[in-house]
C-alpha cells in the first residue's frame, strides 16, 4: 500500500502505540471504547499505564475475554466500575516497556523497542488501511521524501526533507489533554491506582 496523503485528524496515540502491547488481536468484538495514559485526579502519565475504557458485558464472549484477555495479562494491574455500566482496566507498562513508554510521551515513536514495533504490525497487519502510516511513523527514514512531497506541496521540497530529518518523526506527539480519562470511580475506592 502507498502513502498518497497525510493523516492530518488526530488519532488515539495510545490505543495506536500502546494497546498492540496487551497481545489482543484486531478482529473481536470485544474491544475498548478508548484507551488512556492518564486518568484525572488518580493516574499520570509518568506511572506509565495504559488505561482501557470498555462497555461491560455479561455475555460469555465477554466474560471469557476478560479472565483471558484483560485480568490474565501480564501488565494487568487494575479494575475498577465507573459509571454507566462501563469499567477501567489498568495495565503497568513500567517493569516490561518503560522505555518503550517514555518514548512515545516523547513521541520518538521510531525509538520504540523492535518487540513492540513487531507487536504494533502484528496488530494493524498489512492488509489495514493504517498500516502504511503506522509503518511510516515507526521507521519514518524510509519516508522522509515522500511526506516532504506531500507536506511541502511542490515548493520547497528539499528544505521540507531535511527539517523532517531534524526533527526525526513523522508523527506529533500525544495529546495528553485528549489521551486523558475523564470519568469517576464508581464507588471512590483508588488505593490501587494511585502512584
Amino acid at each position: 500500500m502507498e502513502l498518497k496523503k497525510l493523516y492530518k485528524e488526530y488519532f488515539q496515540k495510545s490505543r495506536a502505540f500502546l494497546y498492540p502491547a496487551l497481545d489482543i488481536k484486531r478482529g473481536t468484538s470485544v474491544v475498548p471504547i478508548e484507551t488512556y495514559v492518564s486518568w484525572s485526579r488518580h493516574v499520570t502519565p509518568e506511572s506509565r499505564k495504559l488505561i482501557c475504557l470498555y462497555h461491560l458485558r455479561e455475555d460469555k464472549e465477554y466474560i471469557d475475554f476478560e479472565k483471558q484477555k484483560l485480568l490474565g495479562n501480564p501488565l494487568f494491574e487494575d479494575f475498577r466500575e465507573v459509571e454507566d455500566g462501563k469499567a477501567v482496566y489498568v495495565f503497568n507498562f513500567d517493569k516490561k516497556y518503560q522505555e518503550d513508554f517514555d518514548h512515545f510521551l516523547n513521541g520518538k515513536y521510531s525509538r520504540i523497542s523492535s518487540e513492540l514495533k513487531k507487536k504494533i504490525r502484528g496488530f494493524y497487519g498489512t492488509n489495514s488501511s493504517n498500516y502504511v502510516y503506522i509503518q511510516s511513523y515507526l521507521n519514518p527514514k524510509m519516508y522522509y521524501s515522500i511526506y516532504a512531497e506531500l507536506l511541502a506541496e511542490g515548493k520547497d521540497v528539499e528544505k521540507m526533507e531535511q527539517n523532517l530529518r531534524q526533527v526525526g518523526q513523522l508523527c506529533s506527539k500525544p495529546d495528553l489533554e485528549k489521551e486523558t480519562l475523564e470519568l469517576l470511580i464508581k464507588d471512590l475506592e483508588i488505593k490501587h491506582l494511585i502512584t
